[in-house]
């Protein structure tokens, strides 16, 4: 329970800690330069200059602290919250982790479940019919006679692997489900298809680098589990695939 609760927390404790420390240091240096010898106009205009960036930077990291409960509008507001999330904040979050030496992997996983948070609320009350299921060719067996490489359909359903349920499961809520072998394949499907919400599955790295390149489109990530290392025959709980879908396709 505690492993799970600090992977909820970590990411936005972290980027709220940076934020914390890159203001107590401005006001630091700021009234220390002040104290000291007053400040001429240069360092009048720089100071000014840093305190509107940190001012901006609070309030828009308050409003992605909101946008996990609260459906932000209007649209412009929200895609500049998602674009600092993404472009900034991922980034403060990152340099705390390696000062602190945490495991990178603990951070991507909060990472993605705070993203997860801020995509089921903006999805909210919208009925999605185009939904994309983007799934890792690691998901099929190594010694498959049938490589599952774009198009799902070429499974032969032998149920040896996650890949039948799968198909199975986007058969049942008809959405579109495909394999991809890469990054760019997977960024060549999403132009294709243009997806109104992509669920995605893979592991901590790949969905972290997809939903950082895909921020303009909401995409709830799906880790798979490893048993037998990684980038070979994982696996992905059909249940939490099945949530997302269903919370898509219904209007809440």
């Amino acid at each position: 329970m505690k492993e799970y609760y600090l992977a909820i927390i970590k990411f936005p404790l972290f980027v709220s800690l940076s934020l914390v420390v890159l203001v107590a240091a401005f006001f630091g240096i700021a009234l220390g330069s002040w104290y000291k010898l007053g400040l001429s106009l240069f360092e009048t205009v720089l100071y000014t200059g840093i305190f509107v960036i940190l001012v901006l930077l609070v309030s828009s990291w308050i409003l992605n602290l909101m946008s996990t409960h609260t459906k932000i509008k209007p649209r412009w507001m929200a895609k500049y919250a998602k674009w600092m999330l993404f472009h900034v904040f991922f980034y403060l979050a990152k340099a705390l982790g390696k000062i602190t030496f945490q495991k990178t992997s603990d951070l991507q996983e909060s990472f993605l479940n705070f993203n997860n948070e801020i995509v089921l609320t903006e999805t909210a009350d919208v009925s999605h019919q185009n939904i994309l299921l983007l799934l890792p060719h690691c998901l099929q067996r190594s010694d498959c006679d049938v490589r599952v490489t774009t198009d799902i359909s070429s499974c032969k359903d032998c149920g040896k692997c996650d890949i039948a349920d799968l198909k199975a499961l986007a058969t049942k809520h008809n959405v579109q489900a495909a394999v991809a072998t890469g990054g760019s394949l997977a960024r060549k499907l999403i132009k294709d298809l243009a997806p109104s919400v992509i669920v995605a599955v893979a592991c901590h790295r790949d969905l972290t680098d997809g939903v950082r390149d895909a921020w303009m489109v909401p995409v709830y990530a799906v880790l798979n589990e490893r048993p037998k290392g990684p980038c070979f025959e994982t696996v992905v709980s059909t249940k939490t695939i099945e949530f997302a879908i269903l919370k898509f396709k219904s209007k809440r």
